[in-house]
């Protein structure tokens, strides 16, 4: 069965209660991802500390936690009450029905190793619903905030691409950094290129969603991802238009698929029929 992330009509009393609440979200968000821009700013100069998580490529520093650490801090003062998931530290709970997804770096391979794709990421979830997001590329001097009442960037007016056709759609495909999943995650890639222009990878979930929201590419393409890799990327290549899909493959795999709505549907058979 397809989640398709679309939302039901509601009353009009209760659409703008939510409207407000989701303004105020991004708003939040939009701060508290740029309070772990600070911190990564601060730690550029100091010892990284590097060191690896559940694979060799997955990398953590200092910079990441002291981010993960600036963004809670903020997101306690202005909502105490609400739970936060962060990459770094996990759950932290809470009693309202707000809980904030963060990556405080992602793209910490591209960061240690001098690359400009990464992004401090920060969503909001409320009924396992990601109901807005922003991202911040500290290198890039840029950012992209959006949600249910609408998107903002710090340049131009974000939106996904103009509909095409598969064979010229330019696509991104998330590959694991976990050994046992790596291989799967090339197999998905290697069987649609073919069937689209070409594809292009940052090495940042955030960073490719980021190109989703502003049309610089047309869809994002990953399995098995974790909530803060495909969360505020979720709220925002939704808020600028596009279709974000949760599939089963037959394989019985998870799929994401985010992007300009005639990609992703043309995308959905290939996707859904991978059995890797």
């Amino acid at each position: 069965m397809v989640t398709d992330f679309l939302h039901a009509a509601t009353s009009g009393s209760t659409l703008r209660s939510m409207h407000e609440l989701s303004s105020s979200l991004t708003e939040v968000a939009l701060d508290a991802a740029a309070a772990g821009e600070r911190a990564i700013q601060e730690a550029v100069g100091t010892p990284l500390e590097v060191s690896t998580k559940a694979s060799p490529r997955d990398l953590v520093t200092a910079a990441d936690h002291a981010a993960e650490r600036a963004i809670i801090a903020y997101l306690r003062e202005q909502r105490p009450d609400d739970a936060i998931l962060a990459e770094e530290s996990g759950e932290h709970p809470g009693t309202s029905p707000v809980r904030w997804v963060i990556d405080p770096l992602d793209g910490t391979t591209n960061f240690v190793h001098g690359r400009p794709d990464f992004a401090v990421a920060v969503a909001a979830e409320m009924d396992e619903e990601y109901v807005t997001g922003a991202i911040r590329r500290p290198a890039f001097g840029d950012w992209i905030a959006g949600g249910e009442v609408g998107i903002w960037a710090s340049e131009g007016s974000p939106g996904v691409s103009e509909p095409r056709r598969l064979d010229d759609a330019l696509i991104s495909v998330g590959i694991s950094l976990l050994p046992e999943r790596r291989a799967t995650s090339f197999a998905l890639l290697g069987e649609l290129l073919p069937a689209v222009r070409d594809f292009r990878r940052t090495g940042s979930a955030s960073c490719d969603l980021f190109a989703v929201a502003t049309g610089a590419l047309d869809a994002y393409v990953t399995l098995d991802v974790r909530p803060w890799d495909i969360g505020p990327g979720w709220a925002v290549a939704r808020a600028a238009g596009g279709r974000c899909l949760r599939i089963p493959t037959v394989a019985g795999r998870s799929a994401f698929l985010v992007g300009n709505p005639t990609v992703v549907d043309q995308l959905l058979p290939l996707v859904e029929s991978h059995d890797g």
